[in-house]
Parts: structure tokens; C-alpha cells; sequence
């Protein structure tokens, strides 16, 4: 880390060496002996993996490949071909002498493709990343195809599975195919943003599992912004090392209010998997779980509840006061569903009630509270929780999360809705994350006709809807410490 570089933000960066995300792939299109010492000598430490592009390496006098594989290993750096090459032994049945060849010539890492060769199913693949392991290669997986037609036939759900599949078979991390020209995968023929398949693979699978190829800086500075300045990004020039490393830190005009000190970025998440990215990064979390259990917790506290702790079972739920559902119906053996007006006017004073819900409580645990805040948030106390979460935000120096429960693991229009009506109240947010606002102009209509909404109505809970969709009904915000909510200002929340 340069004298420089520490003196404009007073910390060092992580190390190349130890971090999980914030992975740079270089594409190396044919550098010479002199060019790749350049480029060592000035950017290693922003480099985690080069590939030689293409079928490339097979065109070097082999002296000068060693002493390239040899120079990057030296600085530390990880050093594979591009799938193209292993594609092409598979055509001819060489896989075993190409994986020996490479390991003597001194690669060390490996990418798995399948993006033209269609004798490379999902189970092949798998056999070939076990190979390459088998055989000490640190081993990376891509998914997509080269053709635009062909890549255009894959489903969020088939990149998905794939994706799974590969990290499970041991593949360390999965790159995302978009070519060097970035138009395809994500991106479009004209290397314009996908961004409803962006957010669908978001929402389901961890994206710091992925290496998401995008050679245009406008590409990059999309990805930083939805996903913040740890987001893995391949197929970077070489001459556009020292410019990517520049737009992660703050230092082009792009991002540089991204990293502003007293700038609040907000970031809109969904689920589980968007608690745990909050959690990691130990952001103010406000859990949005509009049909029904925020507002149904908030109902509980207004009416003097000492505590409500979130549980996932049915063993759990042993309090004084009980409330569980799945599925929009009450769980047979507790006091109430998960219903703020069965709850409405009961004395819960000193009470300590327990909750179980299909979706909110997983998400409100899983987003942490002890080492980070875990708001509850909704339509029904959304300036107060904005409130809550901005004060929070800028006295312990974190990000905001407003996180969407969803239904069934997908985006819920009612779970948008509030996400969207609490950063409505934030003071001049930087949004980012992987989820689109929702605004309404009719709370109630939209909750009502919400897949949720007309669920609980055909249950004969038409009522709690409308009760939900009310907006700052409440002046008051849960907290989570990581075992149970309690009225934010209390002590001890």
C-alpha cells in the first residue's frame, strides 16, 4: 500500500492475498515479457487472477510462457488459460496431457468453461473440475455461452443451478461469461446492462461467489455501485488495472461520493441471502416483513410487550405470549397468528411473546443484531424507522440495509412497497443493491391485490391487510440485539 494511498483515507486496503471479495481478473490478450513485467512492477497488488485469453497460450515459444507463468507466480498471482483451450482438448479427448502440460509449464489455477463445446454437459463439467483439483489446480468455473443466441436460451434459474453446482464440485469461484466484449451474460448485444437478470441472480445466489466479466468501465462502475467496492470483476484490460482499482477506492469521479465520510449509502436488499451480504458488510439493518410479522411485532410492543424474540420452529415457541404461522395460517397450539389485529387490543405489559413467521424471523436473525443493528420497519412506522436507522447510521459510521423479506424467496410488492416508503423518509441516500423500489400511490389496493394480500384475504384475515398497509400508524421501532426486539430507546435495545 502506497504512502499516498494511506494518507487520503487513513487505513490500508485488504490484502490481495487474504480477501474473499474485491477480486480483480485480468485478461492478458498477448502481453510480452516487458509489457508483463510492467505490469506486475505497477499493479500486482491490485491483481488476483490473470488469464491468458483465449486459446492464446498455446501460441507463446514456451520459453517465453514460463518465464511469464513464472513471473506472475513470483508476484504472487494466480495464472490460468482461458476455458477456450480446455474446451478444445475435450473436442480431441486430451483433457489428461493438457492438465499435465499445464501443470509443467507452471499454471497454477484453471478455468472450467463450457461455452461453445456442447459435449460438455453439467455432469462432465463437474468431472473436469474434479481432475484439475485432483491435480492441484486452483480451479475456476464459468458459466454462460459465447454465442449470444445460445446464451440467451439460459434461464436465471439454469445459471443459477449451475452456479450452485459448480462452487459445491469444488470450484473456488464461478465466473460469470460476458466475453471480452461484454455483450452477453449481464450485458446486452450492445453491452448495456441486464439488469432484471442481474437482480434475479443477485437475490439467489451469493455474488461474492462470482467473478462478474465486465471489460467496460461503465460495466465496472454499475457492478461497484449495486454491489459496493468489494465486487469481483473480470476480464479487465491490462490497462485498465490501475483505473478499476482507482473507481473501488473512491478516486475517479464515478464512485468518489460513494466513499464521501459522511455520505449514508443505503442499500435494498432481498431475503436471506441479501440478510447475510448486510450482516457482512455491518450495516443498520431494517427487516421489512409488510404481510405481516413487522407489523404484528410493532403491534406487540405498542401493547407493552417487554420483548418479542423471533424463533424459526414450532419447538421454539415457549413465552408468555405466542403467535406462529406458515403459509398466511395459524399454527395449531399458540395464542394468535401472526395477526396485529386478533392482537390489537390485548394488555401485553411486562410480557415476554414469542413469534415464529414464514419469512420475516429467519430474516431478521439471520441479518445479525449483536454486532450490528437489526431494525423492524414497515408502512406502518416507516418515518420513524428511517428516522432510527439514519441516526444510527451516522453516529456509528455504517450503511443503511433496507431488506425485503419476500415470499417464497422472491420479490414481494407489498415487502417493496415498504422498503420503498422508509428510503422515501432517508435524508439524500445513496441507493444501491439488488433490488428495485416500489411506489405506490394506494397502499391499501396494493397490498390487498399482492399475492400475499389475497392469500390473507381468502384466510379470512382481509383485515390485517388493510391494517398493514396504514401508513406510520406507529412511532415506534423494534430492535434486535441478536436474541430478542425490544422498543428502540429502551434499555438494553
Amino acid at each position: 500500500m502506497s504512502h499516498l494511498l494511506q494518507t487520503v483515507f487513513g487505513l490500508d486496503a485488504p490484502s490481495p492475498a487474504t480477501r474473499r471479495a474485491g477480486w480483480t481478473m485480468v485478461l492478458d490478450s498477448g502481453l510480452g515479457p516487458a509489457a508483463s513485467r510492467d505490469l506486475v512492477t505497477t499493479a500486482a497488488g491490485q491483481i488476483d487472477l490473470i488469464k491468458l485469453a483465449y486459446g492464446s497460450s498455446a501460441f507463446y515459444p514456451e520459453s517465453i510462457l514460463r518465464e511469464k507463468l513464472e513471473l506472475f507466480r513470483d508476484h504472487g498471482l494466480l495464472v490460468c488459460p482461458g476455458g477456450t483451450l480446455l474446451e478444445a482438448a475435450v473436442q480431441r479427448d486430451r483433457v489428461d496431457a493438457l492438465l499435465d502440460e499445464l501443470d509443467t509449464l507452471g499454471f497454477n489455477a484453471i478455468e472450467v468453461s463450457n461455452g461453445i463445446e456442447g459435449r460438455i454437459d453439467r455432469d462432465y463439467k463437474i468431472v473436469l473440475i474434479d481432475k484439475a483439483r485432483e491435480r492441484g489446480f486452483r480451479v475456476f468455473s464459468e458459466v454462460g455461452r459465447k454465442l449470444p443466441q445460445e446464451d440467451a436460451t439460459l434461464s436465471h434459474r439454469d445459471r443459477v443451478d449451475e452456479i450452485r453446482a459448480d462452487l459445491e464440485a469444488g470450484a473456488e469461484k464461478v465466473i460469470m461469461e460476458s466475453r471480452e466484449s461484454g455483450t452477453v451474460g449481464i450485458f446486452d448485444e450492445n453491452g448495456q446492462i441486464n439488469s432484471e437478470l442481474a437482480y434475479e441472480l443477485f437475490q439467489h445466489i451469493d455474488p461474492e461467489d462470482v467473478i462478474w466479466e465486465a471489460p467496460k468501465r461503465s460495466q465496472q462502475i454499475w457492478l461497484l455501485h449495486q454491489l459496493g467496492p468489494e465486487a469481483n470483476i473480470g476480464n479487465v484490460a491490462t490497462t485498465d488495472v490501475l483505473s478499476l482499482a482507482s473507481l473501488r477506492h473512491g478516486l475517479r469521479a464515478d464512485t468518489l461520493r460513494d466513499h464521501a465520510p459522511h455520505r449514508i449509502i443505503t442499500y435494498l436488499e432481498l431475503g436471506v441471502a441479501g440478510a447475510l451480504r448486510a450482516h457482512k458488510r455491518g450495516d443498520v439493518v431494517v427487516v421489512v416483513d409488510a404481510l405481516r410479522a413487522s407489523s404484528t411485532i410493532l403491534q406487540c410492543l405498542a401493547n407493552g410487550a417487554d420483548s418479542v424474540t423471533p424463533v424459526l420452529g414450532a419447538d421454539e415457541l415457549n413465552g408468555d405470549v405466542t403467535l406462529a404461522e406458515r403459509g398466511g395460517a395459524k399454527l395449531p397450539g399458540v395464542d394468535f397468528s401472526n395477526s396485529p389485529t386478533e392482537i390489537l387490543d390485548q394488555d401485553f405489559h411486562g410480557k415476554h411473546v414469542v413469534i415464529s413467521s414464514t419469512n420475516g424471523t429467519e430474516c431478521i436473525r439471520v441479518a445479525g443484531g449483536h454486532k450490528n443493528p437489526v431494525l423492524i420497519g414497515t408502512v406502518n412506522n416507516a418515518r420513524a424507522a428511517a428516522r432510527a436507522a439514519e441516526a444510527i447510521a451516522r453516529a456509528e459510521g455504517r450503511s443503511i440495509t433496507l431488506l425485503a423479506a419476500g415470499r417464497n424467496n422472491q420479490p414481494a410488492i407489498e415487502d417493496r412497497i415498504g422498503v420503498t416508503r422508509i428510503l422515501e423518509h432517508l435524508e439524500t441516500p445513496w441507493v444501491r443493491g439488488t433490488l428495485n423500489p416500489c411506489y405506490s400511490d394506494n397502499l391499501a389496493r396494493d397490498f390487498l391485490s399482492s399475492d400475499s394480500g389475497m392469500n390473507l384475504v381468502s384466510l379470512g384475515y382481509g383485515s390485517d391487510v388493510i391494517h398493514c398497509a396504514e401508513e406510520d400508524r406507529f412511532d415506534l421501532v423494534g430492535r434486535f440485539d441478536g436474541s430478542t426486539i425490544r422498543r428502540a430507546g429502551d434499555r438494553g435495545a
